[in-house]
């Protein structure tokens, strides 16, 4: 997947904080999607620590479960799988990258579930970016998987204000929950 090389050593920086990719848990929707569409292969599309890799072996051994992630686990991407999920992903990619990595993941999977923060990260990149590089409404989201021509099956908005922050107010947070082919 295409990134520059100055960001793929701040993923790097970030990823080797404690705090940093530690997600693990199998969305519902995604036990859901495996469940009524007799999915064989899944690529966890930037796995992390691979926290939710692991979840998924233990939980489903007889899928092939690919790991992938530019700064932890960078493997040669399969050429197709019958679903793609990636968690708190998509608005990590480079701006000017997002449309050929969401056109090469539509052309890698039949299915597709991302969950796109749609807020400001706590973290910040080593040279004081916010770690969200796209932060965009659901409805910005939804107009460019369109336009790579990803079609919509559904989706949910979850909004919330989170908990007061160790440092500054706290935030109000979208999660753009959507399942594509």
């Amino acid at each position: 997947m295409p990134l520059s090389d100055e960001y793929l050593q701040d993923l790097k920086s970030l990823h080797s904080k404690k705090s940093f990719g530690q997600g693990g848990k199998i969305p519902k929707v995604v036990e859901e999607l495996i469940k009524e569409n007799n999915v064989q292969s899944i690529l966890d599309y930037g796995c992390g620590k691979g926290n939710t890799t692991i979840s998924l072996k233990e939980a489903y051994p007889d899928i092939k479960i690919y790991s992938y992630d530019p700064a932890t686990s960078p493997i040669e991407l399969p050429a197709h799988v019958d679903l793609i999920i990636s968690l708190d992903v998509l608005e990590h990619i480079e701006p000017d990258y997002l449309s050929e990595t969401l056109t090469d993941l539509k052309e890698r999977s039949t299915m597709m579930y991302h969950l796109i923060a749609c807020h400001p990260a706590k973290k910040r990149l080593p040279d004081g970016r916010n770690a969200h590089l796209i932060i965009e409404d659901p409805q910005w989201w939804e107009t460019k998987l369109k336009e790579v021509g990803i079609e919509i099956m559904s989706e949910e908005i979850v909004r919330y204000t989170s908990k007061q922050r160790k440092k500054g107010s706290p935030i109000d947070v979208v999660k753009y929950h959507v399942v594509t082919k």
